[in-house]
């Protein structure tokens, strides 16, 4: 009979290390959690054992290696993806997370779903095993999670968390898509003037020694500067690194995003999107969490996560607080500017009808239209606007070349 080799924790709170004879891993995790030990580590250690490479189990040793990797947002999609499918399909849940694990166990996110299959295996629910296994969830799939195993509803309730997810990162990339063009543009044109004032604008520097010459002011910074480049070359390629890197930097701080985020919110270009993108998320979240039987209260809560400027969280808390002191959902959002009237008289027809759910998303599909379509226009002033401003530099230089060179007539 195979042995098995664990590590748990007794019910005061002591560290168990010993070894167990049972058919399989599983017979071994039914047996300990009757003994009321929490595992959180077992192999098998029979004769052979790791030579044969048993399928059966899932080595917590082989990706301890794996834990402190970062994991993909892309993979933890595709997790809760795998997982809701493996449950509507009717598969046992501790069954469905072993078979997921294993199938990601060359992976990062292994190492976490393991954890979580033996939490459940030693009697925890999936919302404290997703919990306690460090699997970076967004707030809301904790929350459906929850809601889905009290309402016997925890596969659909996982499709709607998958789905929300999968909305989320597709904003993400229509967002790093649509500022992809420009960004080359900018990139070009920098690249452009670059090169421009390294290898054509020193080859006229030696305007400056002519004392003759009337060089307008312009010419001669343009001038100075392209020689200066020539010059202090590696200097000069010094600070544009660190420029970089320091913008590299702040965009990556999210507090640094968020205030960009807001800063651009007062923009008149930029304003009409982002309120819808704001509201769409806002509207879609809390629509998926009243779906899956989320209490208003805590929907509101949870849905301030998807609110990325501190305007729109700010008002939103606000509007919570009216809710728990008796205040209906429309008045609330009316008395703090939420939405526009459209919305609220979905709001507020969706309170009396019962059919909030349906009807907030309702609100989500008509934001995220009006989203896309103040994107399309944004980007029809972007794009011209852009290739204006790198014309405009480009330009300026040759034309300060050229000022510089006909400045010559007068010497000659």
């Amino acid at each position: 009979m195979p042995k098995f080799k664990y590590q748990a924790i007794n019910q005061k709170g002591q560290r168990s290390n010993d070894t167990l004879e049972a058919h399989d891993r599983k017979a071994a995790l039914s047996e300990l959690s009757k003994r009321g030990l929490q595992v959180f580590d077992i192999k098998d250690i029979s004769a052979g054992a790791s030579r044969t490479g048993n399928s059966s189990e899932i080595s917590l040793g082989f990706l301890n290696g794996k834990k402190n990797q970062k994991i993909s947002s892309e993979e933890i999609l595709l997790c809760v993806q795998e997982l809701s499918t493996l449950l509507n399909a009717g598969i046992p849940l501790a069954d469905a997370v072993l078979n997921i694990a294993k199938g990601h166990e060359n992976r990062p996110s292994g190492s976490v779903l393991s954890s979580a299959y033996t939490s459940l295996r030693s009697g925890s629910n999936l919302a404290t095993a997703l919990r306690s296994s460090g699997l970076a969830l967004p707030e809301y799939v904790h929350e459906l999670v929850r809601a889905g195993e009290e309402t016997g509803k925890l596969g659909a309730s996982l499709q709607s968390a998958a789905q929300q997810m999968e909305s989320d990162a597709a904003f993400r990339r229509e967002t790093r898509n649509a500022l992809t063009y420009p960004m080359v543009l900018i990139a070009s044109g920098l690249l452009a003037t670059l090169v421009v004032f390294m290898f054509v604008v020193p080859k006229f520097a030696n305007i400056l020694t002519n004392p003759k010459a009337e060089i307008p002011l312009f010419s001669r910074l343009i001038l100075q500067s392209g020689l200066w480049l020539v010059n202090n070359k590696f200097f000069a390629a010094a600070v544009f690194s660190g420029i970089i890197i320091s913008v590299y930097y702040l965009f990556s701080q999210k507090s640094f995003r968020a205030q960009l985020w807001e800063a651009a919110s007062g923009f008149p270009i930029t304003k009409n999107w982002i309120q819808h993108v704001e509201l769409a998320r806002w509207a879609s979240m809390f629509s998926v969490l009243l779906q899956n039987h989320v209490p208003i209260l805590d929907a509101l809560h949870h849905s301030l996560n998807s609110l990325t400027g501190q305007s729109w969280r700010s008002r939103a808390e606000l509007i919570a607080k009216d809710v728990k002191s008796g205040h209906s959902l429309a008045l609330a959002m009316q008395e703090h500017q939420f939405i526009d009237a459209v919305g609220l008289n979905l709001i507020r027809v969706g309170e009396q009808s019962g059919k909030l759910p349906q009807t907030t998303s309702s609100l989500a599909q008509m934001h995220r239209v009006h989203a896309q379509q103040s994107m399309k226009q944004f980007l029809i002033l972007l794009e011209p606007l852009t290739i204006l401003m790198v014309s405009v530099i480009l330009g300026g230089i040759m034309i300060s070349v050229m000022l510089a060179i006909t400045s010559l007539t007068n010497v000659i």
